[in-house]
């Protein structure tokens, strides 16, 4: 079969170009494909990242052609004539934000009318976790042209079928990260790599935007502490906004000496460090579709604790792979925490590991084909 896919990859950053280069590296072992990158992918005034291109020195490069701004009607012609002239079975393209719509339905709308074969469209988000002007017509406006839609949480499924009643909606899920294993690092030569010694170390991961709840986990810990004297919090990601609101509300809950706060994108090659250093990720979410880097923890064989909100308490089986908090407060994130750690962290990393094995992209693939 000949595939297109159309999203970031490599040389671009973050989750969704990770997703599209592990998808594509699965597919191109039994189908001939074309990956369309984009040429630009935010316009540098609205990005409120360092960089959106990815600095590792250790990366999964994917054959690709760099053809779309998604900002740039004059790109889209281009796009269109090299999909159309590689003449594929199916088309996939990748959605996780509206400022991409005006693009994928320009794409999708000449491919259907032109060769007529199949759209797909992978729904990472379906409600924008920022605030975009008219964000669920546009959603809509990008997925007009295509045959179904792959959701990969229950949650969104829900999204889906409510937005596209029309549709035909293939409900999937959210494979593992399972790149970021270099084998560079131990347990305990990340630990020391850390500083850290015996302590219980709780993981949040990954870029630190407003709807993830770093303020929450912070404010959960002081009764963590008392319950667990030896625990510390390990932070690690790009701030996104103010990070001084952040250490204030360290300084304020007088718990400096229990946080390491390592603010900055962590290339691919000193991913597993962390996650080896840690003994737990914490997911305490305000809003969710569904994550990615729980899936880096499984990988690992680490379990999560995670807030009770969208499609996050579907990746948890309850005190076998993790536990979801009662709720979204504080007091009820460091109960789960508390909780978490009289578990049995020998039987949780077995139980995740096999997670990680049945969350596979060879699984995925087969999924979204069939």
């Amino acid at each position: 079969m000949k595939i297109a896919i159309v999203g970031p990859f490599y040389p671009f950053r973050g989750g969704i170009a990770q997703f599209s280069s592990q998808m594509a590296e699965e597919l191109s072992k039994t189908h001939e494909l074309l990956c369309v990158n984009f040429i630009y992918q935010y316009p540098a005034l609205i990005f409120p990242g360092k960089t959106q291109y990815d600095e590792s020195s250790d990366f999964l490069e994917i054959p690709n052609q760099r053809l779309l701004t998604p900002y740039n009607p004059f790109t889209f012609a281009k796009t269109t004539k090299s999909i159309i002239d590689f003449k594929p079975d199916l088309v996939i393209f990748n959605y996780w934000i509206p400022f991409t719509a005006i693009a994928y339905n320009y794409v999708a709308k000449q491919i259907q009318k032109k060769i007529k074969t199949k759209v797909i469209t992978i729904a990472h988000n379906l409600e924008s976790h920022e605030k975009w002007l008219l964000a669920e017509k546009m959603t809509r406006h990008a997925m007009q042209f295509s045959d179904g839609i792959v959701t990969l949480s229950k949650a969104v499924q829900k999204d889906a079928e409510k937005l596209f009643p029309q549709k035909q909606i293939i409900p999937a899920f959210h494979p593992t990260y399972s790149f970021y294993k270099k084998g560079k690092f131990t347990r305990k030569s990340a630990k020391k790599a850390l500083g850290f010694t015996d302590e219980k170390v709780v993981l949040f991961f990954g870029y630190i935007k407003q709807y993830k709840g770093l303020d929450l986990l912070l404010k959960s810990f002081p009764e963590l502490f008392a319950k667990i004297p030896n625990t510390r919090l390990l932070i690690v990601g790009e701030v996104y906004g103010e990070a001084k609101q952040y250490y204030d509300l360290i300084d304020e809950l007088k718990i400096k000496d229990k946080v390491t706060f390592v603010r900055e994108f962590v290339p691919n090659e000193e991913v597993e460090k962390y996650f080896l250093a840690a003994d737990v990720l914490a997911l305490p979410y305000k809003q969710a579709t569904q994550s990615g880097v729980a899936q880096i923890a499984f990988s690992f064989g680490k379990g999560v604790v995670v807030t009770p909100v969208g499609g996050l308490p579907e990746i948890v089986q309850e005190g076998k792979t993790g536990i979801v908090s009662a709720s979204m407060s504080p007091s009820d994130l460091a109960a789960a925490l508390s909780n978490y750690f009289q578990l049995d962290l020998g039987k949780i990393k077995k139980q995740t590991l096999l997670e990680s094995d049945r969350f596979s992209w060879q699984g995925f693939c087969e999924l979204i084909l069939e």
